[in-house]
């Protein structure tokens, strides 16, 4: 994460943070994990507190990893597991502050549900980010 605040504004392309339960942002992760990567990434929760609230509250981890060859009911079944008689705290629907980041490759997704509403941003070389660009429908980057 400390690239995130090293990076420009003006450097990342900026979306809607709760994107990371559709299936089109689903799709751009795993293709850029393809074009920059071995196509494997993982997702972590960075608020609530990884650790004290889903490893100690519910004896889960705050994140899991996705290989090329999980399917996206995979990815989908994960993000949205109940941790523990507690479907509202499924990391898809509870996960204030994330970070999506790749095995191999050199890229960056980070969001935060409480940041203007909800915002995310991505952030690689310019290779990726105009494979990105060309993919997927980004916000204009603020000034």
């Amino acid at each position: 994460m400390e690239r995130v605040s090293f990076t420009p504004a003006v450097e990342v392309l900026h979306y809607d943070s709760s994107n990371l339960v559709t299936q089109i942002c689903h799709d751009l992760i795993r293709n850029i994990a393809a074009f920059n990567g071995t196509g494997d990434f993982a997702v972590v929760v960075l608020n609530p507190d990884p650790f004290n609230y889903f490893n100690l509250h519910f004896g889960k981890y705050p994140g899991f990893i996705v290989e090329a060859q999980h399917t996206n009911d995979d990815f989908f079944e994960i993000l949205m597991r109940d941790p523990g008689d507690s479907p509202a705290d499924a990391i898809g629907f509870y996960s204030e502050q994330y970070a999506v980041l790749p095995i191999l490759g050199e890229w960056f997704f980070y969001a935060d549900r409480g940041w203007d509403g909800g915002t995310g941003v991505l952030g690689g070389p310019p290779d990726v980010m105009q494979f990105a660009q060309q993919r997927f429908g980004f916000y204009e980057n603020p000034v």
